[in-house]
C-alpha cells in the first residue's frame, strides 16, 4: 500500500505542475494518469477489494484502463510535438503488451506480469513531469512551443 500511496502523490504532484506550468500535452497527459489513478481507487470501493493482487490470470480492468490510456496517449503524440509523448506512449505500450502476452496464454510469471503492467505508469508520471519542467523552462526562456 505504500508504493501506491507514493504513486498517488506523485500524480497528484505531477497533475499539479502541468495544470501550473504545463502546455496542452502536458496537461492532457497527467490528466489521463489522474483519471486512471481514480478509476482504480472507485474500482476497489465498488468491489470492497483491489483486483487479482495474485496475478494468476489476465487484470481485465487494468488493461482496459491501460488500452484506453494508450489510446489518449496516442492522441497527445498526434497532436503535439513533444519528443517526451511519444516515451510516455512507448511505456504505454509495454503495459498494453503484458496484458496481450497473458491473454495467448503464453507462460508468464505473474510477478514478471505484475511489472510489467505496473511499472510503465511511474515511468509515464515521471516523463509527464520531466516534460512539464522543460516546458515550463522553455516559457521562461520565450521560447514556447
Amino acid at each position: 500500500m505504500l508504493r501506491f500511496t507514493i504513486q498517488v502523490i506523485l500524480i497528484l504532484v505531477v497533475f499539479a505542475g502541468a495544470l501550473r506550468a504545463g502546455g496542452r500535452p502536458e496537461k492532457a497527459i497527467a490528466s489521463i494518469y489522474l483519471a486512471m489513478m481514480l478509476l482504480n481507487v472507485a474500482q476497489a470501493i465498488l468491489l470492497g477489494r483491489w483486483s487479482d493482487d495474485t496475478y494468476g490470470g489476465v487484470q481485465l480492468f487494468h488493461f482496459a484502463l491501460d488500452l484506453a490510456a494508450l489510446a489518449g496517449v496516442v492522441c497527445v503524440i498526434l497532436l503535439y510535438h513533444r519528443w517526451w509523448t511519444i516515451w510516455v506512449g512507448s511505456a504505454q505500450l509495454v503495459a498494453v503488451g503484458a496484458h496481450l502476452v497473458k491473454f495467448a496464454a503464453v507462460p508468464l510469471n505473474p510477478f514478471v506480469y505484475s511489472i510489467m503492467e505496473r511499472w510503465p505508469v511511474w515511468v509515464a508520471i515521471v516523463l509527464t513531469g520531466l516534460g512539464t519542467l522543460l516546458h515550463w523552462r522553455r516559457e521562461r526562456r520565450g521560447g514556447a512551443i
